[in-house]
C-alpha cells in the first residue's frame, strides 16, 4: 500500500477525540478548542504496523508529522547501516516544519511498534500561522533545536572519525 493510499481524511466523529489526543502534546496544549479543532480537521491520519516504513528517504516533503502512538527508527540509508539512528516516538512534532528547507525526506524511518500520524499539509503553513501565531512560534522553535540536534550529532560524529584515525595512527606507529 503507498503512502498516498493510507491517508485518511478525519471524520467529524473523531474529531473531538483526536484533539483531546494532540492537547496532551507540549506544543498545542494550552491552545484554544477552535483552533485545535480546525487544525484536527485540516490533517489527514495515518497508521502502520511494526517493521512499515513510515518515512522513505527520497520521497516528497509534504506534511507534518504528530505522533499519537507508536516509535520508529529512522537513518539515512544512503549513509549506510552505521549512520546514526533517529528515534521519533508518541508526542513528537515533526516531519516538513515551517520555515524548513527541506523538499524531500533525508531518513527512511521504520514503525518499531504500531504508528498512529495526524499528518498536516504543508500547503496551510500560511493559514496555520495566521489562525493559530502561538503554535507557528513554537514550531519555529521546535525547527530549531531540530538543528541544533543535527549539528551536534555531526559534531559527535566528526570527533568520533578523528579518534579513530588518531587511534588508528598511534597503533600502527606501535
Amino acid at each position: 500500500m503507498s503512502y498516498a493510499e493510507r491517508l485518511t481524511t478525519i471524520a467529524q466523529t473523531d474529531l473531538p477525540g483526536l484533539v483531546d489526543e494532540i492537547r496532551k502534546i507540549a506544543v498545542f496544549t494550552d491552545l484554544p478548542q477552535e483552533h485545535l479543532e480546525w487544525f484536527v480537521s485540516n490533517c489527514k491520519e495515518a497508521r502502520f504496523a511494526t517493521g512499515e516504513i513510515v518515512y522513505k528517504e527520497g520521497t516528497k516533503a509534504e506534511y507534518m508529522s504528530i505522533f499519537l502512538e507508536g516509535r520508529i527508527f529512522a537513518r539515512r540509508e544512503a549513509e549506510g547501516a552505521n549512520s546514526p539512528v533517529f528515534i521519533v516516538e508518541k508526542g513528537d512534532v515533526t516531519g516538513f516544519l515551517p520555515f524548513s528547507r527541506m523538499t524531500q525526506l533525508t531518513i527512511t524511518g521504520r514503525a518499531e511498534e504500531p504508528v498512529h500520524l495526524l499528518l498536516f499539509p504543508a500547503t496551510l503553513f500560511q493559514e496555520m500561522f495566521q489562525r493559530m501565531p502561538v503554535l507557528g512560534k513554537r514550531l519555529v522553535g521546535l525547527l530549531t533545536d531540530r538543528v541544533r540536534e543535527v549539528t551536534r550529532n555531526e559534531q559527535q560524529l566528526d570527533k568520533l572519525a578523528a579518534l579513530g584515525k588518531l587511534s588508528a595512527g598511534l597503533a600502527h606507529e606501535l
